[in-house]
């Protein structure tokens, strides 16, 4: 958590509530100078070629793993997580971007040849070729703070961009350790700091080419709105609510132990985390029953802030208010820091606001579903479509399972571990946003497409002035699209002759 008073944001462990270091904010006004300053680096940033910014990531792959510790020491001081979960959610990610894009970005941004297969476009040659936008805005989230904006702007300055970063006011020292590494390496990253009202005059600033924003539904709606207003596009990876399906012939102890790392990892402070589980048939009972006793035993570390605290402890009293069962937890702990008990929820009520809301934190519901059909809809029920999961020892059941489902990623026998596979695309559908990031999916995001033609001049352009009678053209349309080749032989022969 952070607390700001005059100008400096205070950090404070929200495990032990001490305060573990101040970062200086930026007056919002500043922001306009700032994108102006990333412009002009960007200009000499484009200028090296996709191989050249593929070894400036190597180099700083390098870095990275000569500062682990120090990373995770970082991050552990303003989130309070377990240090296995500071290198496995947020060093993993930024590692593994960095591998897979200085393999492969070299060869994705290469000019791509474009194949004309039309008889009437054969003397033609195309490529397209991907461009950097110029000056990307990265608005990050506290919940991963380092392997998040480091991945964003990873893609984003192999793809030719510079970066300007506006860490969560409530992790800015991890922030400020991101843009801090690539500029070691020469990359066109800055740093801004501050609240809300910074990352507002970032998105509104001229010369701003893309927004990445990560965050809640509500805040996204705004960026998106301030963005289109100057028609900036915008990826927007919001919240989630993923439910995971677990089916009659799923393994019970993996399902249990999924259940347990997908609704807990990062105290529940994931927006692809388990949030709702909907069990099929005979294996509701002792699935539940396995889920509360394991649960019983898990000590989380502290949710980020006691603003994030209250909000779960409203979510739960309303589901139990409405009759939802408490089968674990439920509570928080009568202890110093942001903690709140791990806890399970059975047989809530649809109306409940923890069915529909993004909850957040260490608490799933458990309901029980008829069948594979009813665990579906279930399953697709609410405005978010960011992750889900389908839990069965047969690999075509999940794969029958998987198209229906509204999701972004369907998993099977597992949960949310590819945002740390640079190889796979991340994003959602609905209320979690649109857009992709990761993947040659979320370079190509980051990238102006353009088509650049070639024709030597040798040729006469048939359908450029004066028109004949539009007879040839007629023929050439059955021909061409319709196999016609013969019936509408003098057609095409009129036609190959205007391009003398």
């Amino acid at each position: 958590m952070t607390v700001v008073a005059g100008g400096v944001l205070e950090i404070v462990n929200p495990a032990t509530l001490e305060v573990v270091g101040t970062v200086a904010t930026d007056d919002p006004a500043v922001a306009p100078a700032r994108v102006a300053e990333a412009i002009e680096a960007q200009s000499r940033w484009a200028e090296r070629t996709p191989a050249e910014r593929a070894a400036a990531l190597r180099k700083l792959s390098r870095l990275i793993l000569a500062r682990v510790d120090d990373i995770a020491a970082t991050v552990m001081a303003e989130t309070a997580k377990p240090r296995v979960e500071a290198y496995t959610t947020e060093l993993f990610p930024a590692l593994d971007s960095l591998a897979w894009l200085a393999r492969n970005a070299p060869r994705l941004l290469a000019p791509e040849r474009v194949r004309y297969t039309q008889p009437h476009l054969l003397h033609k040659r195309a490529r397209m070729i991907y461009e950097p936008l110029g000056v990307v805005a990265v608005i990050a989230p506290w919940n991963f703070p380092f392997a998040i904006p480091f991945t964003q702007a990873a893609f984003a300055v192999a793809a030719g961009n510079a970066v300007v970063l506006k860490p969560s006011e409530l992790t800015p020292l991890s922030g400020a350790l991101v843009g801090s590494l690539f500029e070691e390496v020469g990359a066109p990253v800055t740093v801004l700091q501050g609240a809300g009202d910074v990352g507002a005059a970032l998105v509104e600033s001229p010369g701003i080419a893309k927004v990445v924003f990560t965050g809640s539904a509500e805040v996204g709606r705004e960026v998106a709105a301030a963005a289109g207003a100057r028609l900036v596009p915008v990826t927007l990876e919001l919240g989630g609510k993923d439910p995971m399906l677990v089916l009659d012939d799923a393994d019970l102890p993996r399902a249990v132990s999924g259940a347990l790392w997908g609704s807990y990892l990062n105290c529940g402070q994931v927006c692809s985390g388990v949030e709702r589980i909907y069990v099929e048939g005979a294996l509701f009972d002792p699935f539940v029953e396995e889920l509360a006793r394991r649960t019983h035993e898990l000590e989380l570390g502290p949710l980020i802030s006691e603003e994030q605290r209250t909000r779960v402890e409203g979510l739960v009293a309303d589901a139990i208010a409405r009759g939802a069962r408490v089968v674990a937890g439920g509570s928080a702990p009568d202890r110093r820091g942001w903690f709140y008990e791990p806890t399970v929820l059975a047989d809530v009520p649809t109306d409940a606001r923890i069915q529909r809301e993004e909850t957040f934190g260490p608490v799933v519901t458990v309901q029980r579903v008829a069948d594979e059909r009813a665990a579906i809809a279930a399953a697709n029920e609410g405005s978010f479509g960011l992750g889900a999961s389908v839990w069965t020892r047969d690999r075509r059941r999940a794969a029958a399972v998987a198209p229906k489902l509204r999701a972004g990623t369907v998993w099977h026998n597992d949960h949310a571990y590819t945002y740390a596979t640079a190889q796979a695309s991340w994003g959602g559908r609905g209320e979690s946003g649109f857009g992709r990031t990761h993947s040659k999916h979320g370079l190509y995001d980051l990238t102006a497409v353009k088509l650049v033609d070639r024709d030597s001049g040798r040729f006469n352009v048939p359908w450029w002035f004066p028109y004949d009678d539009g007879d040839s053209f007629r023929g050439a349309l059955h021909a061409f699209y319709g196999r016609a080749y013969w019936r509408e032989r003098r057609a095409l022969l009129r036609l190959m002759r205007r391009y003398r």
